[in-house]
């Protein structure tokens, strides 16, 4: 009979796993599993990363991305980075030991409990507790963590049972092997009344957020909006769900922001919010006015609508079915509809916008080189069908409101997490091998995880990482200046030369200190087919686009 260990691997083989992510510690019996039935291990210098690469592999590929912790601190490490992941609604699964069931309670080495560690960043958090119930409650983990509103979950395993035997049988539930498998259908009648009501408003807006792109419903939004004639904005995660290219587009909305696409929230009469928790990033804390709007909001997750907002009228259905029967209502309801004066304005005004952004290097004065020039020449050098990701914090205003993404997965970020953009874009090349990935940080950011240089070499991941190198953590920067009060000892770093360090690892380096150089500096480390890293020298003085300030900027 097999032993667990054997039954975990196998079930897995099952599901058609390629990828598990881990720090290897102890459980042997679970590497020789792995091992033996041909499935790839990642093996991490850090389980903080390994989550990290677990999550962006999911979010990329759609299929869970299994991270491993051993019992005690490799638990706690895995637990403390599945936030992340919580907020993104990432299938991560995060698999783990625990003490062996003979020493527990008994002062053991590493003794610690890891259920309560993930209760606060798992939507399922459960112990195997029988051998013969191994392959069940693994099948259960990824059941709850693909389900209509996808999330992390865990699932323990006592040390001491990877070697026992287990009698269940292996196979795989079909329904269940990624994301959008088992969609939630939408009311038909409830989604006819939401048309209608935009189709009566003078100033109707779409508000997307990351669950058009989880549902992969961004060919269906932009066939609502262009028969419908309504401009859209998103959240910073609802990037690609429209094309930023595209006439109806304002771009991002909230903390982090476009400030044409916030002015677009403030101006328009009625909304339709699909796929978006409406959470304080999107709204800068919940004041831009949604609710003095006629709100309609449609989610996979129910737990969501009305939550933030007095809806008009909120329908739980995945935002690909909801959109498919939108498009076909307004195309049978309104089938000759022409653009309005609201539509019309708000291209002109995304145009002008544009205008200001392209000259944002030159308004304001900086002593390096500015953000927005990085940011211009990715847009430039990069091709559409690439990916872009982004860092928390001034990375994701530059990125989020500079970098125009085309519609699809292109583009992917932190959610709140300094330092995930690393990993978390390895583990997004690996989802996706076709794909280009670039990854944009700064160097607060890559000095939590460059040690992963060393797994990318060895694992032959090739992305390139683009490092905005001010020596200091400049979004804590401005917003201390703004309190008029710079605290230097909690701001800045010595100047790393972190082209040199990436070399150190065998990986492509080169430091940028003129701007003229960025385009071909781009397009080699694009062109090298191996880990690559630009370490650019900005200046701490670019204020990146922000609520913050929405009452003085353009941009």
């Amino acid at each position: 009979m097999p032993t667990v260990a054997q039954v975990i691997a196998q079930t897995l083989k099952a599901y058609g796993t390629e990828k598990f992510f881990c720090l290897c510690g102890g459980d042997h019996d679970l590497w020789y599993a792995l091992d033996d039935v041909g499935i790839e291990i990642i093996n991490c210098r850090t389980e903080n990363a390994a989550v990290y690469m677990a999550d962006g592999y999911a979010r990329m590929s759609g299929k869970p991305g299994f991270v491993y912790g051993q019992r005690g601190p490799g638990v706690a490490n895995l637990a403390g980075s599945l936030a992340d992941a919580w907020w993104a609604k990432s299938p991560v699964i995060s698999l783990t030991s625990s003490i062996a069931l003979s020493s527990r309670d008994r002062f053991e080495y590493q003794e610690m409990d890891g259920i309560p560690l993930h209760q606060g960043v798992t939507k399922w958090n459960k112990t195997v507790s029988s051998p013969d119930r191994a392959a069940a409650m693994l099948r259960a983990a990824i059941r709850i963590a693909l389900s209509p509103s996808p999330g992390p979950v865990h699932l323990e395993i006592p040390a001491d049972m990877f070697h026992l035997e287990s009698g269940e049988d292996i196979y795989c539930e079909s329904d269940y092997v990624q994301i959008n498998v088992a969609r939630a259908p939408a009311d038909v009648s409830r989604i006819e009344k939401i048309v209608q009501a935009l189709a009566g408003a003078k100033k109707p807006l779409i508000v997307a957020g990351k669950g058009v792109v989880l549902s992969k419903a961004w060919d269906e939004l932009t066939k609502f909006a262009d028969s419908m004639q309504i401009p859209v904005a998103t959240s910073l995660g609802g990037k690609g769900a429209i094309s930023e290219m595209h006439p109806m587009a304002v771009g991002v909305i909230g903390r982090n922001s476009r400030k044409i696409g916030n002015d677009a929230v403030r101006e328009c009469d009625t909304i339709l919010a699909i796929g978006t928790r409406l959470g304080g990033l999107a709204t800068h804390r919940w004041t831009l006015p949604f609710n003095q709007k006629r709100l309609f909001q449609i989610d996979a997750d129910p737990h969501i609508l009305g939550h933030n907002f007095q809806t008009e009228l909120a329908v739980a259905a995945d935002a690909k079915l909801a959109l498919a029967s939108a498009v076909d209502i307004a195309r049978r309801l309104y089938p000759n509809r022409k653009e309005s004066d609201w539509s019309q304005s708000m291209t002109a005004r995304v145009e002008e916008w544009r205008g200001h952004a392209a000259k944002m290097h030159v308004t304001q004065k900086v002593d390096a080189i500015h953000p927005a020039q990085v940011i211009a020449a990715l847009s430039r050098v990069m091709k559409p069908e690439d990916v872009i990701g982004a860092d928390t914090g001034a990375h994701g205003g530059w990125v989020g409101a500079l970098f125009s993404v085309s519609a699809g997965q292109t583009m992917f970020r932190a959610n709140g997490s300094l330092g995930w953009v690393f990993p978390g874009a390895l583990g997004t090349k690996l989802g996706d091998p076709s794909k280009r990935v670039v990854a944009v940080t700064g160097d607060g950011g890559m000095l939590y995880h460059i040690a992963e240089f060393e797994t990318a070499m060895r694992c032959g991941i090739p992305i390139v990482v683009v490092v905005m190198n001010n020596a200091c953590l400049a979004s804590e920067y401005q917003t201390q200046k703004r309190h008029q009060r710079v605290v230097k000892s909690v701001l800045d770093f010595n100047d790393v030369d972190f082209a040199a360090v990436a070399r150190s690892f065998g990986a492509w380096g080169k430091r940028i200190e003129d701007a003229n150089d960025l385009d071909a500096a781009i397009a080699e480390a694009l062109a090298c087919g191996q880990p690559a890293l630009l370490d650019v020298k900005v200046s701490r003085e670019a204020q990146s686009p922000s609520a913050n300030r929405d009452k003085t900027r353009l941009v």
